[in-house]
């Protein structure tokens, strides 16, 4: 019961750890190469688990319709998206970002009702918009005022890609998922990812700080917060989230990390708060109760 929703939460908390980790320890490594090392990374741990579970042949038996859909969700959403969402950061910053990038569960809303057919009860959508403007409320007015905010006109198409980027992500996963056991789905995710970030390495000339990411202990750090716990964990979760709940359900619950940095910030990094962030957090709970 609930198991969309509540892996859902648990892939958001786990990506909100492993932005805080890249947020304070990845600032001496470009964002392609991070992401990179990442999914190389996370391409063997997932596989590995892919064996002890679900057999050798689990993606040897995945049809091609649901390889294709899964492949083109990784692509899209690990090397296009994310490579866009971090482009934006370095040129509108993050908290302008994370605003635009905020609409992605309503596109994705959109998208689930075309494509799926999936229909909302008034209740859900109402819990929803709470979410979405708890979300807006923390990003806008919560964040850190020392944060860089400019109005670079590709800064701003950068994050409104990301946004469909993730939304195109979680739709193609929904059309790819089907039968196929939520690890298996990832492993042909990242294999889809995989394709696109190295041509854009390539492109790019990144390579050596790639290397850098893997020979250095902070580059290690950083790796083991993005590959471990922000993909092997929080991206495994998320496909159990698209599997077993709406796609607006899920990419609502999904885009929670503004929230829940608030008590990591202030029990972990001994940050303060705002009064806004603490409304916006109760906002947030009111609004995920109305949707489970």
């Amino acid at each position: 019961m609930f198991l969309g929703e509540l892996t859902a939460l648990a892939a958001s908390f786990c990506w909100t750890i492993s932005s805080s980790i890249v947020e304070r320890k990845g600032k001496s490594f470009s964002a392609v190469s991070m992401n990179f090392a990442r999914q190389v990374t996370a391409l063997v741990t997932i596989g590995l688990l892919v064996v002890l579970f679900n057999g050798i042949g689990a993606i040897g038996n995945v049809g091609f319709n649901n390889l294709f859909f899964l492949a083109m969700s990784g692509l899209i959403g690990f090397s296009l998206g994310d490579s866009f969402l971090m482009s934006a950061f370095t040129r509108i910053g993050a908290q302008l970002t994370l605003l635009i990038f905020s609409i992605s569960p309503v596109l994705a809303a959109i998208l689930g009702r075309i494509l799926f057919a999936e229909r909302l009860s008034s209740k859900s959508i109402f819990g929803m918009l709470i979410v979405i403007f708890a979300i807006m409320l923390v990003i806008a007015k919560g964040g850190n005022s020392n944060m860089k905010v400019k109005g670079d006109p590709r800064g701003l198409v950068f994050a409104f890609l990301a946004s469909i980027g993730q939304a195109l992500g979680v739709i193609l996963s929904k059309a790819g998922l089907g039968d196929v056991p939520p690890l298996a789905a990832t492993e042909i995710r990242l294999l889809g990812g995989l394709i696109g970030i190295v041509i854009i390495c390539s492109l790019g000339r990144k390579w050596m700080d790639v290397r850098r990411i893997f020979t250095s202990r902070q580059g290690l750090t950083v790796n083991f917060g993005n590959a471990i716990i922000g993909t092997t964990m929080g991206v495994v979760l998320s496909m159990f989230a698209i599997k077993y709940t709406k796609v607006a359900i899920a990419s609502t619950l999904m885009a929670m990390s503004p929230i829940m940095i608030i008590p990591v910030s202030r029990f972990y990094f001994k940050e303060n708060i705002t009064k806004v962030e603490i409304f916006g957090a109760v906002l947030s709970v009111i609004g995920v109760a109305l949707l489970v």
